[in-house]
């Protein structure tokens, strides 16, 4: 009895850690989704607010005439970043949670441009994750050197120079993807933010908002 116990203690603990170390490797994965919530449930939905109601005559209320192209694209942009972050190793999926996690900050702290933030952010990262699976594949592909090599109109060893040609191109890809475009990319964000650093404007305040203040000179 006290061996049977002790056996499912021991696989019971072991579930647990098998657990804990799948976490521990797609918490990036996961902190992207947690981001692609928060900018769908927010974000996106202000987006539609603002720009798709349309008051009705004589107080009626309102008629929504917006459509969801920025909930799909966000959702988009997300499966597209998963299917990267799955078949990446580390850092690219620990960049990839930078680069949600700064989208989230420059949304709330830069409100003057979220509809620009939404839009340009979003894209940048859908391509960096297209950039990131198509690496992933050409480094799993492996064709004929030979025919490869008669279809380039060369001669000589193919295996040789077809290791080569990858071998002198790897460097600079993985320099993008690990350096110069991630770098782009919070370069982006932080020019945006030195540039209104000086507005008047509040975190988690609109243009509408800030607008309102000036007209009231802060007075309520």
């Amino acid at each position: 009895m006290e061996k049977t116990f002790g056996d499912m203690l021991v696989i019971w603990a072991n579930g647990w850690l098998a657990l804990a170390y799948w976490l521990l490797d797609n918490g990036a994965l996961f902190v992207a989704l947690a981001c692609t919530i928060w900018i769908v449930r927010w974000h996106d939905r202000q987006v539609r607010r603002v720009t798709g109601e349309r008051p009705l005559r004589y107080g009626r209320g309102k008629r929504v005439i917006a459509s969801s192209r920025s909930f799909y694209e966000t959702v988009l942009t997300f499966v597209i970043w998963a299917i990267a972050a799955l078949v990446s190793a580390a850092p690219i999926p620990a960049i990839g949670a930078g680069m949600w996690l700064s989208f989230v900050a420059a949304l709330h702290f830069i409100p003057p441009e979220r509809d620009n933030i939404l839009f340009r952010q979003k894209a940048m990262i859908a391509i960096y994750a297209l950039m990131v699976i198509a690496f992933r594949l050409a480094m799993s592909y492996t064709p004929d050197p030979d025919q490869l090599l008669r279809m380039m109109g060369g001669e000589g060893d193919a295996a040789a120079v077809f290791a080569t040609v990858r071998g002198s191109l790897m460097p600079y890809a993985m320099l993008i993807l690990w350096v110069m475009y991630p770098l782009g990319y919070f370069g982006v964000i932080a020019q945006r933010f030195m540039i209104n650093r000086g507005s008047l404007f509040k975190a988690q305040r609109d243009v509408e908002g800030v607008i309102g203040d000036m007209r009231t000179r802060g007075e309520k």
